[in-house]
């Protein structure tokens, strides 16, 4: 009978934490890329995406997305890649973690400059 109850409580405080989860705000970070509204402005889903250019951003997000000291946020930066140019867009937790995303971005040989347009997340 213990068990039973052990079990029953370990369930309702399963569902309780689901439920929690999903009436939480959701994850939309549409208002930090504003520049990416723009009539001519370049995405990472309207970006060309030739055979190298797909290497080189599977690299810089390689390089991103292995350290372990950046948030979530900080792996979930938008990149753009063009001619050597990286733009990054979105929100990171600290400005330690926008200048972390560069330095891993700067790591990828065929890099030339970056434009950080990160923004610091308010707490």
């Amino acid at each position: 009978m213990k068990n039973f109850a052990t079990i029953a409580a370990i369930i309702a405080l399963v569902a309780l934490n689901n439920a929690a989860v999903a009436s939480g705000p959701k994850a939309d970070n549409s208002a930090q890329n504003r520049g990416a509204t723009e009539k001519n402005a370049v995405t990472a889903e309207k970006q060309k995406s030739p055979k190298d250019q797909v290497t080189v951003l599977a690299e810089i997000r390689k390089n991103i997305v292995n350290d372990s000291s950046l948030s979530m946020n900080a792996k979930n930066v938008k990149i753009l890649y063009a001619k050597g140019l990286v733009t990054l867009r979105g929100p990171v937790d600290s400005d330690e973690e926008k200048a972390a995303v560069e330095a891993a971005v700067k790591k990828c040989d065929a890099v030339g400059s970056v434009k950080n347009l990160l923004t610091v997340a308010k707490k």
